[in-house]
């Protein structure tokens, strides 16, 4: 495994089911597996979850994580993720603001989610009044 910015108890996580996966061939051959057949299948519900009742995107970040467990390119990519996740954080609530600030991010976070549910929600009832029985 190798340094990828993660967070320290992510790292822990990591480092610890990779020592215990190393210490049978069966154990690594189930682990690696699992995460390749499981991975893409999480990632695949959340993107149809996208459009149907869910919450998709921490469904994908989940099977994002999932392959993390084994594949390098995933652990670049939930770094990435991570990193952005928080840049977009700091600029849309910053620790060193105003209250003001901080009330004016908090109420445009808080007006994105209720804009995706409802949007979620529209897409919902417009599919379940045109589902043909």
């Amino acid at each position: 495994m190798s340094d990828v910015a993660l967070a320290p108890r992510a790292h822990a996580l990591l480092s610890r089911l990779d020592s215990w996966a190393e210490r049978d061939a069966g154990r690594a051959m189930l682990v690696r597996i699992t995460v390749t057949v499981a991975g893409p299948l999480v990632m695949l519900a959340g993107v149809a979850m996208l459009v149907l009742p869910g919450p998709g995107l921490v469904v994908i970040a989940g099977g994002l994580a999932l392959l993390a467990l084994e594949y390098e390119w995933a652990r670049r990519a939930l770094g990435f993720l991570g990193h952005t996740l928080s840049k977009a954080r700091e600029a849309t609530i910053p620790k060193q603001s105003t209250g003001a600030r901080k009330a004016v991010g908090a109420v445009v976070i808080a007006a994105l989610a209720v804009a995706g549910f409802l949007a979620t929600a529209a897409v919902t009832a417009f599919l379940g009044a045109h589902t043909v029985l």
